[in-house]
């Protein structure tokens, strides 16, 4: 019997207040091996949800991975400048380091201007580092939810997201969240953890 657990639960993102600040949203983008240049064989799976604030240069992210069987995570940390298919080496690594085969990684870092072009290029990438393959088990690249990977609706202030996985769940189970931004506090609020098939 799975048992659901709680993904995000009252999780807030919050931005100091800035004038003229772009936000950007990187909201439950895959972090598979077969985004690996060299890709190892593995069932791991997990997906990085992430908004990043032009005026702070603050990159705030949820990353929630469930490695190979057997395999135990070594380290964590952002990548760039590359392209998906091309590797680069850390551009920053995590403040909180992965342990064990499941997990979530929750955080912020400040980025340089160089480092903000690099991002908004798509030239990022979250890799997660394993014994079973220590170049990287997972990677995720950080393309801003638009185009051909389309924000849901927004509708009443809320946007609603429905492939947000969860790590230590058989197959593929997702959980449904609820994105919120408030004018008045100036901070985004991510809610939720009602499964769905």
């Amino acid at each position: 019997m799975k048992t659901p657990i709680s993904l995000l639960t009252a999780i807030v993102l919050a931005f100091p207040a800035s004038a003229w600040a772009d936000v950007y949203a990187y909201v439950a983008l895959p972090l598979t091996a077969t985004q690996e240049t060299s890709v190892p064989s593995s069932s791991g799976y997990g997906s990085v949800t992430a908004l990043y604030d032009t005026a702070t240069k603050t990159l705030v992210y949820s990353i929630v991975y469930q490695l190979n069987p057997e395999a135990t995570a070594t380290a964590a940390h952002f990548h760039g400048p590359a392209a998906l298919g091309s590797n680069a080496g850390v551009a920053i690594g995590l403040p909180t380091q992965p342990t064990g085969n499941a997990g979530k990684l929750t955080g912020s870092v400040t980025l340089t201007a160089a480092q903000e072009a690099e991002l908004l290029a798509g030239n990022w990438y979250v890799n997660i580092h394993s014994s079973l393959s220590s170049g990287g088990e997972l990677r995720a690249q950080l393309l801003e939810n638009s185009g051909t990977l389309a924000l849901p609706l927004y509708n009443n202030g809320k946007l609603t997201l429905q492939t947000v996985l969860t790590p230590g769940l058989a197959g593929t189970a997702s959980y449904s969240a609820e994105l919120s931004f408030s004018e008045a506090s100036n901070a985004f609020n991510l809610t939720g953890a009602t499964p769905f098939r």
